[in-house]
C-alpha cells in the first residue's frame, strides 16, 4: 500500500511540474485541450499497460528539459508552410477529435503543452514532397493536411527529442510517409497520428535503431469508406539500447482495409517491445485488417517482447494477427556454412534478408545497411 501511495504521489508531483511548464509565449495557440486531458486523466502508472516496457517518467522528465526551437523543415515542394511559433498560424489541431482518438497516449498531450516550434503544412499541388529533419533538443509539432486527390511524399529523420505529427489525408488523397530513426545516445519520443478520409491511402515505412530510451507511437484512424493503410518496417537494436513501438489501428467506419508487417532484430543486451493493436468499431462492418510481427533475438541476453491485440465490435469482418519471437533458423545457417560461408557472414546475410522483407524505403535500407 505504501509503495502504491508513493507512486501516486510521485505521479502527482510530476504532473504539477508539467502543468507549471506549459508554454505561455504562444497565446495564439490553444493548449487547453491538452491541459484539460492531463488534469482529468493524469499520467499513467509506471510500468503498467502500454508502458510496461518503457519508463515514461524518464520521457516526461526529458521533455521538461527541452527548450530548443529549431526549424526541422529541410525541403518543401508544392506545400504552403505556416509556422506555429508565429502569430500568423491560427490552428493547433487539424481535427476537432484529436484528443479523443489519442487518449491512450499521454505524451501527445505532454507535447501539446510543451512544444515551442512546429509547422502547419498544406499541400497546394497535386504532387508534393516534404523533408523533415531531426530537431534534437526540441519539443516540436507538425500539422500536415493532404488536399483532395493530392499525393504527398514525406521523408523524415528523427534521432531524439519529442515530436508529434498530425496528418489529415482528405478524400482520394495519398500520403507516403518514410520515417527513419538513427541510433542515439539520448532519449526520444515520436508520434504520428493519421486520419484517412474516404478513398484515401496511407503508405507508412518505418526503419529504426535504438537509443537509451526510444518510444514510437503510430495511430491511424480510418474515418471514410474505402480508406486503406499499409504499414511496414523493421528495426535493428543492439548493445544496451531500447526501442518501444506501438501501433494503434482504428477502423472507425466500414469497408476499410489495413495491412501491417513489422520485423525486428535484437542483439547483445538490447530490448525491443512491439504492440500492434487493431480495433474494429461497431459501425465498421466489411472491414479487413491484418497484422504480422516477427522478431529475432541474436543473443541469449537480448529481449524482444511482442503483443498483438484485436478488439472487434461488429460482424462481417476479416481480421488476422500474429507475432513470433525466435532465433535464426539453424537449418539455413547449416546450409550456408556447408557452402563455405563463415558463420558471421551467414548470420549477417540471414538477418539482412529478414529485414529486407519489410523495409522498403531508401532511407531505411541505408540506415539498416541492407
Amino acid at each position: 500500500m505504501a509503495v502504491t501511495q508513493t507512486a501516486v504521489a510521485a505521479q502527482g508531483d510530476l504532473l504539477n511540474r508539467l502543468l507549471e511548464k506549459e508554454v505561455q509565449e504562444t497565446p495564439w495557440l490553444d493548449r487547453s485541450a491538452s491541459r484539460s486531458k492531463l488534469n482529468c486523466v493524469g499520467l499513467p502508472m509506471p510500468w503498467k499497460g502500454r508502458w510496461q516496457y518503457t519508463d515514461f517518467q524518464a520521457l516526461v522528465e526529458d521533455a521538461l528539459t527541452l527548450d530548443g526551437s529549431e526549424d526541422a523543415l529541410q525541403a518543401c515542394d508544392g506545400i504552403e508552410v505556416n509556422r506555429l511559433d508565429q502569430p500568423s498560424s491560427e490552428a493547433q489541431a487539424i481535427d476537432p477529435n484529436t484528443n479523443e482518438v489519442v487518449s491512450e497516449f499521454p505524451l501527445v498531450d505532454v507535447n501539446g503543452l510543451l512544444f515551442r516550434s512546429g509547422t502547419k503544412l498544406d499541400t497546394t499541388a497535386q504532387s508534393a514532397r516534404l523533408s523533415i529533419t531531426d530537431a534534437t533538443g526540441s519539443v516540436d509539432r507538425h500539422l500536415i493536411s493532404v488536399a483532395e486527390d493530392a499525393n504527398l511524399q514525406v521523408e523524415e529523420s528523427f534521432r531524439s527529442g519529442n515530436r508529434v505529427t498530425l496528418c489529415y489525408v482528405r478524400q482520394n488523397a495519398t500520403l507516403e510517409y518514410a520515417l527513419t530513426m538513427p541510433r542515439s545516445e539520448k532519449l526520444g519520443y515520436h508520434c504520428i497520428v493519421v486520419w484517412l478520409a474516404k478513398d484515401s491511402t496511407l503508405k507508412l515505412h518505418l526503419a529504426s535503431k535504438g537509443s537509451q530510451i526510444r518510444r514510437n507511437d503510430v495511430i491511424v484512424n480510418t474515418i471514410g469508406k474505402n480508406a486503406s493503410a499499409t504499414l511496414s518496417g523493421g528495426w535493428l537494436v543492439d548493445e544496451r539500447d531500447h526501442l518501444d513501438t506501438q501501433i494503434y489501428m482504428n477502423h472507425r467506419v466500414g469497408s476499410t482495409h489495413s495491412e501491417q508487417s513489422f520485423h525486428g532484430v535484437v542483439d547483445d543486451r538490447a530490448r525491443s517491445a512491439f504492440s500492434g493493436f487493431i480495433r474494429i468499431d461497431r459501425d465498421a462492418s466489411a472491414s479487413e485488417a491484418h497484422l504480422t510481427n516477427r522478431n529475432i533475438a541474436l543473443s541469449p541476453l537480448a529481449r524482444a517482447h511482442a503483443q498483438p491485440e484485436l478488439e472487434i465490435y461488429t460482424d462481417d469482418v476479416i481480421c488476422s494477427h500474429g507475432a513470433t519471437t525466435g532465433h535464426l533458423d539453424a537449418d539455413s545457417l547449416f546450409m550456408m556454412r556447408s557452402r563455405g560461408i563463415d558463420e558471421d557472414s551467414a548470420r549477417a546475410m540471414l538477418t539482412k534478408g529478414f529485414l529486407r522483407q519489410v523495409v522498403h524505403s531508401e532511407g531505411g535500407t541505408s540506415l539498416l545497411q541492407l
